[in-house]
């Protein structure tokens, strides 16, 4: 299933790669930076547990509006037609109930350039995004989400809630180099290390390439990933590098074998993911 918005940093292309070496046997499947539950919606059930966490209050009560009442969202959305000067004006609203918060939520970054929710896009080619399908998506999103835990917590609090040894955690946090948006400046990397160091169940956590990620993570399983850039992409670079880390071998349970190994003992490399 597609997730029901864009979102920065969101896992579209990569959970492809990363699906395989979520590990068969978990119990609790949680995401502790769920942003817009690409991963999650990858698989129809990943555990008898499944819990969405993220600390942005915006898309939770989202994700809370689709489960407990698409038919009003879907009612609250189906007038806001695309326009320069709604987007302008629903940017300045205040003293929204949740539903029309949601739903005013879901236009701008769908109406948004890059999906940022700051300013109006339009393409020359395509004009600018049809809302019908999204509409229709609420809909499956509501079906898929109805034994689904959301939580609106900092991570921390949620490892801690949720962590045995039979649950599994796949961590998608800001990345150390990419696009700076308000619940990540003061995020700190070393002490996201830490905390997943003392973990008593498995993790899949997906990095942007660098030393800095390389030496926090030393010792653990690390996986290169090439793909092709998305709404960071910057003039004359079409690729971007990064990093599956975890505390278990990465073996794909389709092939029933690791990925040939590259020059760094832990890592391996695989390339094309577009």
């Amino acid at each position: 299933m597609d997730a029901l918005i864009g979102w920065i940093g969101g896992k579209r292309l990569l959970r492809k790669v990363i699906a395989p070496y979520v590990p068969k046997d978990i119990k609790g499947y949680i995401e502790p930076f769920g942003g817009a539950a690409w991963m999650l919606l990858y698989k129809d059930k990943w555990g008898d547990l499944e819990v969405y966490n993220d600390l942005d209050n915006r898309l939770v009560n989202l994700f809370l509006q689709v489960k407990y009442h698409p038919d009003e969202l879907i009612k609250e959305l189906d007038w806001l037609v695309a326009s320069r000067k709604l987007f302008g004006d629903i940017l300045k609203q205040e003293g929204l109930t949740e539903i029309q918060r949601a739903a005013r939520f879901m236009y701008l970054i769908t109406r948004s350039f890059g999906s940022k929710g700051d300013s109006f896009g339009t393409s020359q080619k395509r004009g600018t995004s049809s809302m019908y399908n999204r509409l229709e998506r609420i809909k499956e999103l509501h079906k898929r989400l109805d034994m689904v835990i959301i939580e609106n917590l900092s991570y921390e609090k949620v490892i801690d809630k949720y962590d045995t040894k039979s649950n599994f955690f796949y961590c998608d946090p800001p990345y150390m180099l990419g696009y700076t948006y308000e619940n990540s400046k003061q995020f700190s990397h070393e002490e996201l290390c830490a905390k997943l160091k003392k973990l008593k169940g498995r993790f899949i956590l997906s990095y942007d390439d660098n030393p800095e990620v390389l030496k926090l993570y030393k010792g653990f399983d690390i996986k290169h990933v090439t793909r092709t850039k998305g709404i960071n992409r910057k003039e004359g670079k079409s690729e971007f590098n990064e990093v599956i880390i975890a505390n278990f071998d990465l073996i794909d349970i389709n092939q029933n074998s690791e990925a040939p190994k590259t020059k760094a003992k832990g890592t391996r490399e695989i390339r094309g993911i577009s």
